[in-house]
């Protein structure tokens, strides 16, 4: 696969040279996207640590990822980035890709909102395209992976957090250093019915009870441009026209 050399969060990275994603390339260059989940993963990550990427993409976190960590396992569902990312895996000794959903069941159904490749490929029932079947992995399964290890989790799976928080909750039971966990609140809403106060009340408590799942093991979530779970809630769900999206970092201490 033909690729191209981009420059983000101070690391090269070969990413697949497909006209879909230039446009993406011009925000990752410039810093513009997702900044702060680089920050959390240099705090993070070091040559004791294994990185599992949940919810892989196009290989943009676990390639970078690999320069610094153990080893990275990353987990993808989506068809096309799969094909990416077992094309551009080899260049990286430490990157183990799995095909597949996190999911106490079996299989699972996964569906492309703006075809499969993009960023919002869901197992929600939201999306307007293509559906595919793939297998489910529990997360014992994942983390047995990493054998002995000290494991940081990142979560990106399109609003699936809200209906696997009992997989979530397991990492619990594995030495795990933090948590980045994206949220998707404006994605599980679209699954519900009733008037819209009563949709909204739903979702913030679903996100709420998210960010209680590492309570005695973790300090509460931080959040990039809120000042705490109950701000955010209220702030970018409850009383906002467009719900927004947010990322919880689960971790022990702030390293320097």
């Amino acid at each position: 696969m033909k690729t191209l050399e981009i420059t983000y969060a101070g690391r090269s990275v070969a990413l697949p040279d497909l006209p879909d994603y230039r446009k993406f390339y011009g925000k990752l260059a410039g810093g513009t996207w997702e900044p702060h989940t680089f920050e959390v993963l240099a705090r993070n990550l070091d040559r004791d640590t294994v990185y599992l990427d949940i919810g892989a993409w196009i290989g943009v976190t676990p390639f970078w990822a690999s320069a610094v960590a153990k080893k990275v396992i990353a987990l993808e569902p989506d068809p096309k980035c799969l094909e990416i990312l077992e094309a551009l895996a080899p260049a990286h000794d430490n990157v183990t890709i799995i095909a597949g959903a996190l999911s106490p069941d079996a299989q699972v159904d996964i569906h492309a909102v703006d075809g499969f490749g993009s960023s919002e490929t869901s197992a929600l029932d939201i999306g307007d395209g293509e559906s595919t079947r793939v297998r489910g992995y529990a997360m014992d399964e994942l983390t047995s992976l990493a054998g002995d290890s000290v494991i940081f989790v990142k979560i990106d799976i399109e609003g699936y957090e809200f209906l696997t928080t009992t997989e979530i909750a397991k990492l619990r039971n594995c030495r795990l250093s933090g948590l980045q966990l994206a949220v998707h609140p404006q994605l599980f809403e679209k699954t519900l019915t009733g008037p819209k106060f009563w949709r909204r009340l739903r979702t913030s408590w679903r996100v709420w009870q998210l960010s209680r799942l590492f309570k005695g093991l973790f300090p509460p979530p931080t959040l990039a441009k809120y000042d705490g779970v109950l701000s955010y809630i209220m702030r970018g769900i409850m009383f906002r026209k467009e719900v927004k999206g947010a990322d919880f970092v689960f971790e022990r201490e702030l390293k320097s």
